[in-house]
């Protein structure tokens, strides 16, 4: 086993060999690259793991960390042009890449990416060369697929090295629990969308109310109203105020939670998943007990609430589809076998996948064939392998497979925003907000799970187009994890990685950018110049038949409400939309909802819409309101 010492002085050997590397490919224009990667990776690092030196808890991962705020000034809304916060560099609406550019292979062959992956390769060895533990991660982004794994330990943890050295790789399968629900949504859009394709009647979305899905669906009388209220959505975000596992762990006091657990005596372990084990069943419990919050109040998890999904899209298939499966076939049929996901299920172990499963060492599920019904809830089993592929094809590529992207842009939203400005509730998702070194603030939508002895965690950054894998098998026994034994911890794992790629990456998309739209563009005609200022692509200037374009823009503005200040003066912001090439115009310093399309050509092409094309192996500015097609020199 290495020490640390000696990883980290590995971690500087692989550091100098990339550089090098990459050195011998680009001569001087490396040196100034490398130059500014040092810099930015340093000031992102710094910007996106430290966000308030006074956290109390240090425990917090990094990425959760927010800035103690200001002594309240009394004004709720800062909107006074003298605001502080107006003129600081934190208050820009910087967009994010363009979506276009989110498949470009140039994101991964960076400088700044190959550092951060190095340094995840060597801080990944240092935190886990003596940890009993199994651990697979895969990292994926939409240009390549998978970029980066690494596994650490044994299959078989509770049999010794000498009887099973096999070792975790990225065909391991591993229970995901309830990373399940994840897949319970996906079913949804999936017939939501196979429905539409078929003009079949009624329609299902997310919206739809869970009664007209699964009439059998009841609550106690005096919840009626409330229960015709609940849908799909609610059910998926665990806003539909439904208990955790209902009728699941009973207990007569809490004399009854052992500490430490003894084998046969533990409630909350074997005398889980022995209730509600058929539909008939669980509806029946369910109809009995209170609605422990109001319908669409506040997210409160509930795996119950999944199972009732799992039944409401089981009941709708079965009517499109006049075919009557269970739920694990059906998500066989419908998303892993078109996906390609062979070593990932739900239901029994199928025998010829049983040499991939990774046991634990200590008590564990991993041999517990759920009931079906608690399928949708927490299941599955899965593998580092598939579920990049389930992110890539899914959640990142321009194009999913199985969903529309409208499906997906919907799906990839938060729905409860929580008081503590970090963390939000989606369908299903988890998300924590990023904060990049330009100050903009993203969601990266989590979804964990952990059933006793394995715990997982998947994670997507659409914006910046990858995503994270992260899956544990716990290899101490269970009196060391009584006595306090340390275990990986798939959520931390995930922080370390999102804080050291995203910024990385964030680098990358920015030379992108400046490299292929930077510039003068001219003909005969006139001229248009295009800067990277403040992390925005900013048109400073265009002019053609002597016609000042961002002049007449502002003059457009003034005839609403007489002569104002220039909102065009210092140039606007160019945000690039998800169609090939094509670039909308906004004020600088707003939002992209500030455009300037209110007129448009006959055609319908907006005074906002700028085009960029090659055109003979030079970028080419396109721009109809003026007849200007200009080349960049």
């Amino acid at each position: 086993m290495e020490s640390r010492p000696l990883l980290n002085e590995k971690l500087t050997t692989m550091t100098e060999e990339v550089e090098v590397d990459v050195k011998k490919k680009s001569g001087k224009k490396w040196l100034m690259n490398t130059c500014w990667t040092a810099i930015g990776f340093s000031v992102g690092m710094f910007l996106t793991l430290y966000v308030v030196k006074d956290t109390p808890n240090p425990s917090i991962p990094p990425l959760q960390r927010r800035q103690t705020p200001n002594l309240y000034s009394g004004n709720t809304i800062l909107a006074s042009d003298s605001s502080p916060i107006l003129n600081s560099p934190q208050w820009r609406c910087v967009p994010p890449p363009p979506p276009f550019l989110l498949d470009d292979p140039r994101v991964i062959q960076h400088p700044a990416v190959k550092l951060a992956l190095a340094q995840l390769e060597l801080t990944l060895k240092a935190d886990t060369f003596s940890s009993k533990d199994a651990l697979s991660i895969s990292i994926v982004h939409s240009s390549k697929g998978k970029i980066y794994e690494f596994h650490h330990g044994r299959k078989r943890l509770n049999e010794s090295a000498h009887v099973s050295p096999a070792k975790v790789d990225g065909n391991s399968i591993y229970r995901i629990a309830s990373v399940s629900k994840v897949f319970a949504v996906l079913e949804a859009l999936v017939l939501s969308r196979q429905a539409q394709l078929k003009k079949f009647v009624p329609e299902l979305t997310l919206e739809s109310r869970l009664q007209d899905v699964l009439p059998e669906f009841k609550l106690p009388r005096k919840f009626k109203d409330e229960a015709g209220d609940i849908t799909l959505g609610q059910l998926g975000s665990h806003r539909a105020g439904i208990g955790r596992d209902m009728g699941e762990m009973i207990i007569n006091s809490t004399a009854d939670i052992i500490w430490p657990p003894v084998p046969g005596q533990d409630t909350f372990i074997e005398k889980y998943y022995q209730h509600n084990t058929s539909p008939r069943e669980l509806l029946n419990t369910v109809s009995k007990n209170d609605l422990i919050w109001q319908v669409g109040e506040t997210p409160s998890y509930s795996n119950t609430g999944f199972s009732i999904l799992g039944l409401a899209t089981g009941n709708y298939r079965k009517k499109l589809k006049k075919e009557t499966k269970s739920w694990a076939s059906s998500i066989k049929k419908d998303i892993f076998d078109p996906l390609n996901m062979g070593h990932t299920f739900a239901g029994a172990i199928p025998c010829a996948l049983r040499k991939d499963i990774v046991t634990p060492n200590s008590r564990n599920m991993v041999d517990l064939t759920v009931p079906a019904v608690h399928d949708p809830a927490g299941g599955i089993f899965s593998t580092t392998n598939d579920l990049a592929t389930f992110l890539r094809k899914i959640l990142l590529s321009r194009s999913p497979l199985l969903i529309s992207p409208s499906q997906r842009l919907n799906w990839l939203r938060s729905i409860h925003y929580n008081t503590d400005a970090i963390t939000s509730v989606g369908i299903p998702w988890e998300s924590y907000r990023a904060i990049m070194p330009d100050y903009a603030a993203y969601n990266i939508y989590f979804k964990g799970g952990g059933l006793p002895g394995q715990l997982s965690q998947i994670s997507a950054f659409p914006e910046f187009g990858y995503g994270v894998t992260v899956l544990t098998s716990l290899g101490s026994t269970d009196s060391e994890l009584v006595a306090g034994a340390a275990t990986t911890d798939p959520l931390a794992l995930s922080f370390t990685i999102h804080n050291t790629l995203a910024p990385a990456i964030w680098k990358a998309y920015n030379s992108i950018v400046t490299d292929d739209y930077v510039g003068t563009y001219t003909s005969p005609d006139g001229i248009a110049r295009i800067a990277f200022e403040n992390e925005i692509l900013t048109l400073k200037e265009l002019k053609i038949h002597g016609v000042d374009a961002l002049s007449k823009a502002d003059q457009l503005i003034w005839r609403q409400g007489g002569k104002q200040v220039s909102i065009f003066g210092y140039g606007a912001g160019l945000i690039g939309t998800g169609f090939e090439g094509k670039f909308r115009a906004a004020p600088l310093f707003t939002c992209v909802w500030s455009g300037f399309d209110i007129a448009t050509t006959k055609s319908g092409w907006g005074l906002d819409l700028f085009v960029f094309k090659k055109v003979n192996g030079k970028m080419t500015l396109f721009y109809e309101p003026m007849r200007g097609k200009l080349v960049k020199q």
